[in-house]
Formats: C-alpha cells, sequence, structure tokens
C-alpha cells in the first residue's frame, strides 16, 4: 500500500512540470540559457523539451530579438584561459573560460566555445602557416550550420602562392581547401551577418589604409565590396538591424564619426545613417565599436562610451571590474543552446 501511495505521489509531482508544451515553450524559450541548464534538471519531459531542435531553434530567435554586450580581455599569446564577462545596463555576469593555445609557431589550436552552456570543441588540426592566419566564422542561423574560414600562407610556399583559403564545415567535421584567392583579409577582425563574413581588406600600396570589404557567405562565394572614400579612416565592421554597416572617422572634422549602411552589395552603395559629434573621446583613441540596436558603444584602452543614435545622448560605461585593469574588448552576444558540433539532435 505504501509503494502505491509512493507511486502516486512521484506520478503527481511529474505532472505538474508537464504543462502544456505550447505554454512551456512559450515560457522557457524566452529564459536566459543559465535558467534552462537548471530546468532540464527538474523533469525528464522538461529535459526532453529543452533539448528538442524545435526548442533550440526558437530560443535562438528569442536571443537573437535581444543581444547583449560580452567583454573579452586581450592578453598575451600563452597558455592561459580567459572569461568573458557579460552586461545587463550596470551589472555584470562572468561566463565560462576560453583557453587558446598556440602549439607551434606555424600551427595553431582553433576552439569552438559555447560560454553559456559551456562547452567546447577542438577542431581537426588545420594546414602549417608561414605566418599568423586569418580566421572568421559564418554561422546561418536557419540551419543552424557554421564554417571556419581560414586564410593562411602555407609552410614551405613560395610567395606567389600566398593567399591560400580552407574551410571547416559543421555538417563534415573537417577542413576542405579551395585554393588560392585573390584577395585575403588583413587581419582575423570580422562580422558576420546571415550566414555572410566580412572583413576589411588593406592597400597594397602602403599596407595601411582600408579599401574594400571581403565578404565570404556559407557556399563560399566570394565578392569584393568598396567602401565610401569618405569612410576610410579609423573604421569600424559592425552590424545595424541586419545589414553590414561602418562606423568612422568623418573626413572632415576629426571629432565627429559618421555611421553608414550598406544598400546594394552588388553596386558598393552606402547611405550615412547618422553623424554626430565626440565631446568625450577622439575617434583615432577607438580601438573597438560595436552596435546594439539603437546603442553603439565605442571602446579605448581605459574607457568606455556608449550613443544612443534616437536621443544622440552619450553615457559613459562605469565598470568597477577587475577586467577594467586590462582592456577589454567589447561583442555583440547571442546566447544559445546549439552544440558546438552543429549538429542539433544529434
Amino acid at each position: 500500500m505504501d509503494d502505491l501511495c509512493d507511486e502516486l505521489i512521484c506520478s503527481r509531482n511529474e505532472s505538474l512540470f508537464e504543462l502544456d508544451n505550447n505554454i512551456a515553450i512559450n515560457i522557457l524559450s524566452r529564459l536566459p540559457v543559465k535558467s534552462l541548464m537548471i530546468c532540464k534538471s527538474v523533469s525528464k519531459h522538461w529535459w526532453r523539451l529543452i533539448s528538442s531542435p524545435d526548442f533550440m531553434r526558437l530560443q535562438l530567435i528569442w536571443s537573437q530579438e535581444n543581444p547583449g554586450f560580452v567583454f573579452y580581455p586581450y592578453a598575451c599569446r600563452c597558455h592561459s584561459e580567459h572569461f568573458l564577462t557579460k552586461i545587463y545596463g550596470e551589472t555584470t555576469e562572468t561566463l565560462a573560460g576560453i583557453r587558446f593555445r598556440t602549439r607551434r609557431s606555424n600551427l595553431q589550436d582553433i576552439y569552438i566555445c559555447n560560454p553559456a552552456t559551456r562547452e567546447f570543441l577542438l577542431l581537426p588540426q588545420s594546414r602549417g602557416s608561414e605566418e599568423s592566419p586569418k580566421i572568421g566564422i559564418a554561422f546561418y542561423p536557419r540551419t543552424s550550420e557554421y564554417k571556419v574560414i581560414r586564410f593562411f600562407s602555407p609552410a614551405g610556399k613560395s610567395h606567389e602562392t600566398r593567399n591560400v583559403c580552407e574551410v571547416y564545415s559543421s555538417i563534415n567535421g573537417s577542413w576542405k581547401g579551395t585554393g588560392c584567392v585573390a584577395h585575403s583579409p588583413w587581419s582575423s577582425k570580422h562580422i558576420c551577418i546571415n550566414g555572410t563574413v566580412y572583413w576589411f581588406i588593406r592597400s597594397k600600396k602602403d599596407g595601411s589604409s582600408i579599401v574594400s570589404i571581403l565578404a565570404v557567405d556559407m557556399v563560399e562565394n566570394f565578392s569584393v565590396i568598396s567602401i565610401p572614400e569618405e569612410a576610410t579612416q579609423h573604421t569600424f565592421l559592425v552590424s545595424f538591424e541586419g545589414c553590414l554597416s561602418l562606423v568612422a572617422g568623418n573626413a572632415f572634422n576629426k571629432s565627429r564619426f559618421d555611421m553608414w549602411i550598406l544598400q546594394d552589395s552588388k553596386k558598393s552603395t552606402w547611405i550615412r545613417k547618422c553623424s554626430d559629434d565626440m565631446p568625450f573621446l577622439s575617434i583615432g583613441r577607438v580601438t573597438h565599436v560595436a552596435v546594439q540596436k539603437n546603442e553603439i558603444l565605442f571602446a579605448s584602452v581605459q574607457q568606455y562610451f556608449f550613443y544612443n543614435m534616437c536621443s544622440k545622448t552619450w553615457r559613459e560605461f562605469n565598470w568597477v571590474h577587475d577586467f577594467r585593469k586590462k582592456f577589454s574588448i567589447p561583442l555583440i552576444y547571442t546566447e544559445s543552446l546549439l552544440p558546438c558540433n552543429g549538429l542539433i539532435g544529434s
């Protein structure tokens, strides 16, 4: 009799968590990933629900509508672990550490990390390079597939074959060479928008001025986009409302900045979104820029300022944190439950 009562009590408690699936999904998909990881341990039903491919995709959609800022501490190239710090207004939260390791001067370990779930994946070893390779990550939300695009100079090859590219696919789980390419990025600083990765291309004449943008999509089509002549100094790649955009110093006034939005990639047509004075920080001292909704974050080595494009007002981000002693790079961050191998439901 006691065993039967215990069984009935357990069944009743379990059923408390088995809400109508539509209601449960609507509520749970809006929660932070940290909370979802806890909810998975509530019941088997919730574990199956949160682990389902459909739920992961829905959670990603909600999260993309509310991205946040994270700060990655700049450090030397050595064996070390770094922690991302996520901000909500004036509050912070420390996320999982990311560990990078360079095995030899011409080989580099590449990790894919999901800080929210604390999952890491070491990619297969890529080909050796004479110089530090330039890397970008393309992610396509509709399929949850990602590709790692790597430009490098093959070890032992002549200067005629310096621009070589290889691509890692999360679907195949391996690298594939694309051969020599006409253009390569000047650094690994890049931005991904709707499955297309963008890097700056520097002038071959002086090696310093920005002349155009290299674009590579998920089907590995390469293209080059020209940028406005007025936006070639102190220029940063950003995403605004799903469009490739530029934040650059004003060509005629060093105390102002301009923001440009790409209208037509084939014709390299840009429009100026906004322009304003920078009373607290000159564009020449800015090292990184990130855009979230209507706010632009300008970061220097010691200061962080937000500019609101609607109200045209400035505010300083007073970050009282240990990382303030070190320069930290601001990034746009979208939480997700997606596995690092890119295979939902595997």
